[in-house]
C-alpha cells in the first residue's frame, strides 16, 4: 500500500473512469486498488459489475458504497473462520457506511438518487460527488488505520 495519496489526484481519477464508462462500484474499486495500490488484481472490477443500482437494479445499497466495503475488506477482512479481524472489518465498513449516510441521509441507491431520472446528466453529477464522499470517508479510515498520508 502507498505511503502517501495524493486526494487530488484520486478525485480527477475517479471522474475520468466513471464518466468513461464503468458504472460507480467498477470506478470505487478500480481507483482505490491502484491510487492506494492494494494489490487486487484486474479481475476485482469484474467482480464488482454487479453491485450498481442497489445490486443489479434491485434497490440495495449504492455500489460506491459496496465498492468501497470490498476495498475495506481487502484490508482488514479475514480469510480464516474465527479469525476476529472480522470485528475490525465491521466496525470500519459501519463507519464508512454512516458517513456516507451523514452527507446523503441514505446509502440505499433508489432513496440517493429518486429525485433524478436516470438518463439525467444531472443524476450523473450526483452520483458522481456520492463516489467522492464514499471514496474520501475510504481514504479517512486508511489514514487512520493504516498510516497512510493524505494530500488534499
Amino acid at each position: 500500500m502507498k505511503k502517501k495519496v495524493d486526494m487530488k489526484a484520486v478525485h480527477e481519477d475517479l471522474k475520468a473512469r466513471f464518466t468513461g464508462g464503468f458504472m460507480c462500484s467498477e470506478t470505487v474499486v478500480d481507483v482505490l486498488n491502484r491510487q492506494f495500490e492494494l494489490g487486487m488484481p484486474d479481475e476485482v472490477i469484474a467482480i464488482s459489475t454487479g453491485f450498481p443500482y442497489g445490486f443489479g437494479n434491485g434497490g440495495n445499497v449504492c455500489g460506491a458504497v459496496a465498492g468501497a466495503t470490498m476495498c475495506l475488506g481487502k484490508l482488514f477482512g479475514r480469510t480464516v473462520p474465527g479469525d476476529p479481524k472480522f470485528q475490525k472489518c465491521l466496525d470500519v465498513t459501519r463507519e464508512l457506511n454512516e458517513e456516507v449516510i451523514r452527507e446523503y441521509g441514505t446509502t440505499i441507491c433508489p432513496e440517493l438518487i429518486k429525485n433524478y431520472s436516470f438518463t439525467d446528466p444531472e443524476r450523473k453529477t450526483h452520483c458522481t460527488n456520492i463516489v467522492f464522499a464514499t471514496v474520501d470517508a475510504f481514504a479517512r479510515i486508511v489514514e487512520r488505520e493504516c498510516g497512510v498520508e493524505l494530500v488534499w
